[in-house]
């Protein structure tokens, strides 16, 4: 076979690289999200301009996103991988050195960049790799490294906050994430999508995202609006769970920040198990489970005591990994493969946009019914996203 993805160790090879960079381009992602209540103490900021920091560098992703979106296909996937790589690292070490509130927002601004930078390149490298039936679990190994990247970061901040000093936690992490970028040097120069020649020629399989339709925008555009829908409620959550877990539930920063990074370690479990559970009963039915237990645990947070509340808060880290390899899978399924990298970009802007937004109005919520208020709030909003996800058109049979 020709190609430059002709062998088994081949494709085991860049999934590992996309892996393992996944890893190191999340390890600050939400670092700064654990140390709202330390920000809050050490620069005297608001509630509001907490929120600010978690917001602005989204509204950043948000503008680049689609303009970056229209070249990605166009430029070789591991020069972005580099940069975004390289930006982390340097942003990080900016971050470390922060006197202000100026000076916390700009490097939190590179860092929410160079995230927009590597997911387009990389989410479509990993889509090619397998097979669309063994798309899901390629894609939830792929999840599984930003996740553990996302609980490295507050894990070790917890651990050094108490003796070291937050900046130590981001200074600790600056040459690995910069030296991860020696592996692209080994990956394989990639212009092509590496299975599409061999479908071709074979004959063996003409998934429909090769055919662009109506059908193809419509689940595309139903997918987004449910994932953002979620995402509002989920993230409002999420950016003000340790300001919660110190303020209402009595637990220290350290502990806070621990808890916080050991959701998103349980959600490595989410993300590896998802994507195989996704391959056997499908995207859709998988996460509507998850969006539904993610409903659960967040009543259950709302209205349990401090025990139940931390297990059921890990406990929605599973369900929210378990959702990645699907909703990966699902765009790769709803859009054409030439511009699958544009399709992959605009599927990233939920994430930014909605983490933009939430945070704002978690604040005024938060202003106007106290913090807990939150919760009913996220709840109604997954019960909306789950009602949304049920108008994703059943996927077409294809001969594999």
């Amino acid at each position: 076979m020709n190609g430059l993805f002709s062998s088994r160790r081949g494709h085991y090879w860049t999934l590992f690289v996309c892996t393992i960079t996944h890893v190191f381009v999340h390890l600050f992602t939400f670092m700064h999200i654990a140390l709202i209540p330390v920000f809050m103490a050490e620069f005297g900021l608001s509630i509001f301009e907490s929120g600010l920091l978690a917001s602005i560098p989204l509204v950043l992703s948000v503008f680049i996103s689609l303009p970056y979106g229209l070249f990605t296909d166009r430029v070789d996937p591991r020069k972005l991988i580099a940069a975004s790589l390289l930006l982390s690292g340097f942003s990080g070490l900016a971050l470390s050195q922060a006197t202000d509130f100026f000076t916390l927002l700009l490097p939190l601004m590179f860092i929410s960049l160079s995230s927009t930078l590597y997911h387009p390149p990389t989410l479509t490298i990993v889509s090619e790799l397998l097979p669309s039936s063994q798309r899901n679990r390629a894609l939830g190994i792929h999840g599984a490294g930003g996740t553990s990247g996302i609980a490295i970061g507050p894990i070790t901040l917890g651990i050094v906050l108490g003796t070291f000093g937050w900046r130590f936690a981001y200074l600790v992490w600056v040459f690995p994430v910069l030296l991860s970028s020696l592996f692209l040097l080994k990956l394989p120069k990639i212009s092509t999508p590496p299975n599409l020649g061999r479908r071709l020629r074979t004959g063996s399989e003409t998934p429909r995202e090769d055919q662009p339709s109506k059908a193809l925008r419509y689940g595309y555009i139903v997918l987004l609006v449910a994932m953002s829908v979620n995402g509002i409620g989920g993230q409002s959550v999420s950016t003000y769970m340790t300001a919660y877990l110190v303020s209402n539930r009595g637990l220290t920063e350290s502990m806070a920040s621990l808890v916080f990074g050991l959701s998103p370690f349980i959600g490595i479990l989410g993300s590896l198990s998802g994507g195989y559970l996704a391959d056997f009963f499908g995207s859709k039915r998988w996460m509507t489970v998850a969006y539904l237990g993610s409903l659960l645990t967040l009543a259950g947070m709302y209205l349990g005591p401090l025990w139940t509340l931390i297990l059921l808060y890990l406990m929605g880290g599973y369900f929210g990994g378990s959702t990645m390899g699907p909703s990966s899978s699902l765009v790769a399924e709803f859009s054409p493969r030439k511009r699958r990298g544009l399709a992959y970009t605009i599927f990233m802007l939920p994430f930014s946009l909605m983490g933009a937004i939430s945070p704002v109005i978690a604040a005024k919520i938060i202003e106007l019914y106290e913090i807990q208020a939150l919760f009913p709030f996220a709840i109604s909003l997954s019960l909306v996203s789950i009602l949304i996800l049920q108008l994703l058109p059943k996927r077409a049979k294809t001969s594999q």
